[in-house]
């Protein structure tokens, strides 16, 4: 009876008990066991649970004879194998050990064994403890390497069954575990695994965005969305514009630099960075000569002030690099820059001289 049973009593673990665990309900019409399949593991809320879906009833075949049980809840009875300060809590129990953990009660009416709507149970419960502890069973387990078999002994109460014989030398309304393990009884152990992964506190986050980028313009970095997640972004040589905070950001970039976020959920951390390289046109200034641009921005119509009257030559270029206009100036240290022809954005100016490069940034309404 009890190996039969076995497959009878799945009832177990999905995430957040009062408070901290919540069935599936896209596993309510699965056959009886745990859910999703594969070992426990803890979570970023520290957290490792998984959804329990029981039955209703079982064909069972015992001493007394072949019967139909009607089965009406389940309870968990104990759990062993679990690491130190690591327990068990259930989303109908409130604290650990059997007299908290609650019982898993079917759904529907029972009227006879002719005549019931019982319908599969859908609990769960998980195991909690601070990060400290589960830090601290990384490494641990009978092989040490983080794998932790764990037994629970669970229980199923029975109304009835549809055998005359059964009914009278057992009765009715009574736990499995009460029944002689002789006559099939017995606690009915449940077997899973409990896996701790060295790095489970860490996220993956790979930034996704362009890297090679031209200057003075705008770029969209992101990584993946998640609504537990806090985000904090930081750039070097470049102007975050928009969406600090979020998963997605606009940055502004004056040249070569790199973009950098980082992330918290809970127990679980995670940072990644990613490195830029500007278009080389119009990028790293050469110091030597001493130049301004006003206004700026402006509707087109510049003015460029020099500190020398000395011959100079000037292009304009657009932020891919393109040469819009050159030409060389001479005998003035103030000249007028026309772009009023051009599309509003971004243009840089290069001068060039005997004392060096200098590159000044033009931005047209």
């Amino acid at each position: 009876m009890k190996h039969i049973l076995l497959a009878v009593t799945a009832l177990f673990f999905t995430l957040s008990s009062f408070g901290q665990c919540t069935p599936d309900p896209q596993y309510a019409n699965n056959p009886p066991g745990l859910y999703p399949d594969g070992p426990l593991g803890p979570s970023c809320e520290l957290i490792a649970a998984k959804t329990i879906v029981s039955l209703t009833d079982t064909n069972l075949s015992t001493p007394l004879g072949t019967a139909t049980f009607y089965i009406e809840r389940m309870k968990v009875l104990s759990v062993t194998g679990l690491p130190p300060n690591l327990e068990l809590y259930t989303n109908v129990g409130t604290g650990t050990g059997a007299g908290n953990w609650g019982e898993f009660v079917n759904g529907g009416t029972y009227v006879s064994p002719t005549n019931n709507t019982l319908t599969s149970a859908v609990g769960c419960a998980y195991v909690q403890g601070t990060q400290g502890a589960w830090d601290a069973a990384i490494g641990g387990g009978p092989n040490n390497d983080g794998v932790y078999p764990v037994e629970f002994l669970v229980d199923a109460f029975v109304l009835e069954s549809n055998n005359g014989t059964i009914n009278f030398f057992i009765g009715s309304n009574y736990w499995i575990s009460t029944i002689d393990p002789s006559q099939g009884g017995g606690p009915i152990p449940l077997l899973d695994t409990l896996v701790i992964p060295a790095d489970y506190a860490d996220i993956s986050t790979p930034i996704q965005g362009a890297t090679n980028i031209d200057p003075f313009s705008q770029y969209m970095y992101s990584v993946p969305a998640s609504q537990s997640v806090t985000y904090d972004w930081t750039v070097t040589n470049g102007t975050i514009i928009s969406g600090q905070g979020t998963n997605e950001v606009v940055v502004e970039w004056n040249g070569s630099g790199t973009i950098e976020v980082d992330l918290t959920d809970g127990g679980c951390q995670g940072n990644d960075t990613r490195a830029v390289t500007a278009n080389p046109t119009g990028l790293d200034e050469v110091s030597g000569i001493n130049a301004s641009i006003y206004p700026n921005p402006s509707n087109g119509a510049f003015n460029l002030q020099l500190e020398s009257t000395d011959a100079i030559d000037v292009r304009i270029l657009d932020v891919s690099g393109k040469v819009l206009r050159s030409q060389q100036l001479a005998g003035s240290n103030i000249y007028s820059v026309d772009m009023t022809y051009a599309p509003a954005g971004v243009y840089i100016l290069e001068l060039e001289s005997a004392e060096g490069i200098t590159f000044k940034r033009m931005i047209k309404n």
